[in-house]
């Protein structure tokens, strides 16, 4: 039997709704937020291990638009165009360096994955966004590089915090990485230091990077979809990380996937064949899937998952989603 998993995120409860606003939007601080908080993640959770998914997550209820709830939490930042979560990719905040960048009070993802384990003792997996994609709203600014040591003790700080909670497999959220690459708009070597750093230290935890190309509004950020350029970079990774997700959803990724042959032996594969900017796909389309990853990597060596977070699905089709794979994976 195959094992499945998935990404991090998972629709906000329609009855919680009001009360996260009010988080989302800065009126509610993070203790008073709580309460509704863990009531979100409660939900996320139980629907996913209805699913009957071998491996669930805390569903990002804290954050409704990945990376970008994180600059109002940094000390050194200066607001150009404030955040608008409601309005999706259009709603983006702009940000400017005008100090040394911290987080005085964490980003928020170690500070959740507490919470959200206080309420579910059997969650093992945590998340957060790579160094390189937690700088999405200030990338631009000339100031950038001199603050990059700043912000990956930032992050590898989250991933510290995480494994002292009890965390056992840490993953970082890496999709500017992988779209960077595909476009060849930065070279491995680049990369690579960035996503090894916040696992440096840390022992006794499955260390996974998560590979997509973007998902803002159901929207990849890139036309251009293949795994050529992301193979030599997962090569550079070996003995640094134990697993690496990759979206396994689009017609150029299947096209090349005998590459995924080459990820060495060390290194087990979550392969996001589940596509979560599409209408569910059927137990049989994902079946057919799972058998054609089975032709290049060994089953012991196979993870499967939703392409990217499930958290910009309607709830329902989340859930019909990963109960077809689920299905699938049993089937073998």
């Amino acid at each position: 039997m195959i094992r499945t998993t998935v990404v991090g995120s998972w629709p906000i409860p329609a009855e919680h709704k009001p009360e996260l606003t009010a988080y989302y939007r800065g009126d509610v601080g993070d203790e008073a937020a709580r309460g509704v908080l863990q009531a979100a993640a409660r939900a996320a959770m139980d629907e996913q291990m209805a699913c009957g998914l071998d491996q669930i997550m805390g569903g990002e209820v804290f954050a409704p638009d990945f990376v970008h709830h994180v600059p109002p939490r940094l000390a050194g930042l200066e607001v150009v165009k404030k955040r608008d979560h409601r309005a999706g990719i259009e709603g983006l905040g702009q940000y400017r360096i005008v100090g040394d960048l911290s987080a005085p009070n964490g980003t928020g993802h170690a500070l959740a994955f507490r919470r959200e384990r206080a309420i579910e003792p059997c969650l093992g997996k945590a998340a957060v966004p790579s160094v390189l994609t937690m700088t999405l709203p200030f990338m631009v600014d000339p100031r950038l590089p001199e603050q990059m040591e700043n912000l990956a003790e930032i992050v590898a700080w989250e991933a510290r915090d995480m494994a002292e909670a009890g965390a056992r497999e840490i993953q970082l959220d890496a999709p500017l990485e992988a779209v960077a690459l595909v476009m060849q708009a930065r070279a491995v070597s680049e990369i690579l230091p960035w996503l090894i750093h916040p696992f440096k230290g840390i022992e006794g935890v499955t260390r996974t990077v998560h590979f997509c190309l973007g998902d803002m509004g159901r929207r990849p950020a890139t036309q251009e979809q293949h795994l050529r350029n992301l193979v030599p970079l997962i090569e550079a990774l070996e003995g640094a990380v134990d697993r690496v997700h990759l979206e396994c959803s689009y017609a150029g990724q299947w096209e090349e996937i005998a590459l995924l042959g080459k990820i060495p032996g060390a290194i087990e594969l979550i392969a996001g064949i589940a596509d979560v900017k599409a209408p569910p796909q059927s137990e049989e389309t994902l079946g057919e899937r799972i058998r054609a990853l089975l032709q290049v990597l060994p089953a012991e060596r196979l993870i499967v998952s939703s392409s990217c977070g499930c958290g910009r699905m309607p709830r329902d089709d989340a859930k019909l989603l990963m109960r077809n794979l689920v299905r699938a994976a049993r089937a073998g």
